[in-house]
């Protein structure tokens, strides 16, 4: 098995199959959001054309080429957690450790990718899927329920992908009238800005810049943190 073959299970889907999955995994995903499998079939049946015009934006910087050469994956093992917990407060790396550790996540929980059969799209995906925690760690949003909502809108501006906008549109079902206030007079100005004005953040070599100063890596990228609740 190759390194990304253990994110990805490939299995074609016929015309017919995927009508009836569209459906299937949207609605259970709102009933259910707590099913990553139905949230995530939902983006692997759904990517289509929107992962063909982000794999290509990605292709378009020498990062984003490389990247799709080499096909680095993101797990515990590649980042050295122990290593990352021992960096300074300031440090990227120590962030998303810590950030990994209170909520008791882990890099090797994210769900494989189904029903697509072209590598450098299942790639894609794959590569959204890992950057996600590193992008709370950037705009310092805690997953909550509206944190989550709020990032899914800065995603979809990023991405352009459906599950993005599905998350981002339908996660609002589930927020207070409080933190619906919130999330449409501070953190969807945010998204959409920020969004907007950062650079690639799907190509960008997240594992090789673990070792520096967190506002760095924002200066770099032009990643607006997110208001503070």
């Amino acid at each position: 098995m190759t390194p990304l073959g253990k994110f990805l299970s490939p299995y074609s889907l016929s015309a017919l199959q995927r009508s009836f999955l569209i459906p299937y995994f949207g609605i259970g995903g709102i009933v259910t959001p707590e099913r990553g499998d139905l949230v995530a079939g939902f983006g692997d049946v759904t990517g289509g054309l929107f992962l063909k015009n982000l794999q290509s934006k990605m292709k378009q910087s020498k990062e984003g080429q490389l990247l799709f050469k080499n096909k680095p994956l993101i797990s515990e093992e590649s980042l050295n957690l122990p290593r990352l917990r021992a960096l300074p407060a300031n440090i990227f790396g120590k962030q998303y450790a810590s950030f990994m550790d209170h909520h008791g996540f882990s890099a090797n929980e994210r769900s494989k990718v189904r029903f697509m059969t072209n590598p450098d799209e299942a790639y894609t995906m794959t590569r959204y899927r890992q950057v996600h925690d590193f992008w709370h760690v950037l705009a310092g949003m805690p997953p909550s329920v509206l944190g989550e909502v709020a990032l899914k809108c800065f995603e979809f501006r990023v991405t352009g992908l459906p599950v993005c906008f599905m998350g981002g549109l339908l996660g609002q079902l589930r927020l207070s009238g409080t933190d619906l206030h919130t999330l449409h007079t501070k953190y969807m100005p945010w998204a959409l800005r920020a969004g907007g004005e950062c650079g690639e953040l799907m190509s960008y070599p997240y594992e090789e810049n673990l070792d520096r100063d967190i506002d760095e890596v924002r200066k770099e990228l032009r990643f607006e943190p997110a208001p503070q609740q």
